[in-house]
């Protein structure tokens, strides 16, 4: 008898995943990110939020694993980090441009 951990169903890679169960992921997947937004955590990776996130967000950091491919979990992770980094970026070059048409 060996020990086997139960794959999720969004995992399996020779099925494409349907259309209602992205769906489901991107939607807890935006709960999740307000719940982030409203404890002010942008990277969700980083180990010195976990404590907070645990505290704040767990239920729906759990959903947000349970109705997402495990490889789509990191990535809109990272996602996340990136676009926000990108946002910031462009607001400051704006701002910059502002000040140099004055």
């Amino acid at each position: 008898m060996g020990w086997f951990s139960k794959q999720k169903e969004m995992d399996d890679p020779t099925k494409a995943p349907s259309r209602s169960s992205r769906k489901q992921c991107w939607e807890s997947r935006d709960l999740f990110f307000a719940c982030l937004d409203k404890i002010d955590v942008v990277n969700a990776l980083d180990p010195k939020h976990q404590k907070v996130i645990k505290s704040n967000c767990s239920s729906e950091e759990a959903k947000f694993e349970h109705d997402c491919a495990t490889s789509w979990i990191s990535y809109f992770k990272e996602k996340r980090v990136v676009d926000f980094k990108r946002e910031k970026f462009l607001k400051q070059m704006e701002e910059q441009q502002q000040q140099q048409g004055k």
